[in-house]
C-alpha cells in the first residue's frame, strides 16, 4: 500500500539525511509554507508585526498559487505605520560560501510612496556579524501592478550561520495594498 507523501515527511527525511557538514543541494526550498496553502486554515510558519494602525492578514480573495496570499494595508494618508511578515530558517545551514536566493511575487492596489521608504523583501543569515550575511531588493512600485517578481541573492552564505529570517516588509509613509505570495527561499 503507498502512502500520500505530504511536504512535512519531506522535510523531515532531508532534516534527517542532512546532519552537521552534510552539504543542502542546489535547489532545496528553506522556507516551510511558500505559497500559503499547506495548512488549511494556517500559514504557520508565517508571523506578521507592525508599527502603528495598519492592517495586516490574509487574503483569501487575491492570490498568485494556492488559495491565499499575505497582505498589509495602509489606507489612511495621514497615518505612518509599517508592516512585516517574517519567517524564521533554522534547519541545516546551505554550505559557507554558496549561493542563497530569495524570490517573491507581490501585487499593489492603489499604492503610493511618500519618501524614499520602499516595499520589499529581504534575508539576512544570522549571527552573521556584517552586511555580507544579508540580501535584499527594495522597490519604487506605484499604482496598481499585477503579480511582480522580485529576487535577492546573496553569492557568499557566510560560514557562522546559525539561523535565517526572511522579512517582507511594507514601509512607513506608504499608502495602498501589497499582497505576497510564492515566497520562496532556495540553495542555489
Amino acid at each position: 500500500m503507498l502512502k500520500k507523501v505530504t511536504l512535512k515527511s519531506i522535510l523531515f527525511l532531508l532534516l534527517v539525511a542532512c546532519s552537521g557538514d552534510d552539504i543542502l543541494p542546489s535547489g532545496t526550498e528553506l522556507l516551510t509554507n511558500s505559497n500559503l496553502s499547506f495548512y488549511p486554515d494556517s500559514v504557520f510558519p508565517w508571523t506578521n508585526s507592525q508599527l502603528g494602525d495598519i492592517k495586516i492578514g490574509v487574503s483569501k480573495e487575491v492570490f498568485m498559487t494556492g488559495n491565499r496570499s499575505l497582505f498589509i494595508e495602509n489606507l489612511d494618508s495621514l497615518i505612518a505605520p509599517s508592516g512585516t511578515w517574517t519567517q524564521t530558517y533554522s534547519g541545516p545551514m546551505p554550505s559557507p560560501g554558496s549561493s542563497v536566493e530569495l524570490t517573491a511575487f507581490i501585487k499593489g492596489v492603489n499604492v503610493k510612496n511618500r519618501t524614499e521608504g520602499r516595499v520589499g523583501v529581504a534575508f539576512r543569515a544570522y549571527p552573521a556579524s556584517d552586511r555580507n550575511g544579508s540580501a535584499g531588493v527594495t522597490l519604487n512600485l506605484q499604482g496598481d501592478f499585477d503579480w511582480t517578481l522580485v529576487r535577492a541573492t546573496l553569492d557568499d552564505f557566510p560560514a557562522d550561520a546559525d539561523f535565517i529570517i526572511v522579512n517582507l516588509f511594507y514601509p512607513s509613509l506608504t499608502t495602498g495594498t501589497i499582497y505576497f505570495d510564492e515566497i520562496s527561499l532556495k540553495v542555489k
